[in-house]
């Protein structure tokens, strides 16, 4: 019995523009925070172990909030993975780092519902790309004025 080739579903052109998107989310993140992770603080992440992990879930938080800097910091396995995000820690260091105000606005914003169309990731796209060539100190400065 001879078996038929697996048909793939092609993926759409906002499936495309998500992959991109992710990928200048994770170099933006990695730019930004070195190799530590932003949780527990072990340094010399690589490869593998090097995680960009959501502070509010992306199954919880809409798209808004999915791709958004404030969100995302780099995280090892272990705090990512083993410990599930390692969310009570993350707070206390976001609330240490950026202060309760700038946490507040974050929690906020998960409200926000956008239309997550071609539009809204190709306007991302070129925000992200713009900022990923400028230097670390101004992609922290961003980060702590969104």
């Amino acid at each position: 019995m001879r078996r038929s080739p697996l048909k793939r579903k092609s993926k759409t052109p906002v499936a495309k523009l998500k992959v991109k998107l992710w990928e200048l989310c994770k170099q933006l993140i990695r730019k930004r925070d070195d190799n530590v992770c932003f949780i527990c603080g072990k340094g010399d992440l690589a490869g593998a172990s090097w995680h960009t992990g959501h502070f509010l879930p992306s199954a919880a938080c809409g798209a808004y909030l999915r791709y958004d800097l404030r969100n995302l910091h780099s995280s090892c396995y272990h705090c990512n993975i083993n410990l599930g995000g390692n969310g009570a820690m993350f707070y206390v260091r976001l609330e240490a780092t950026y202060g309760k105000k700038w946490l507040a606005k974050v929690f906020l914003d998960k409200r926000v519902i956008v239309k997550a169309d071609e539009i809204f990731y190709l306007k991302l796209i070129e925000e992200y790309t713009t900022l990923l060539e400028k230097t670390q100190k101004q992609l922290q400065a961003h980060t702590k004025q969104l």
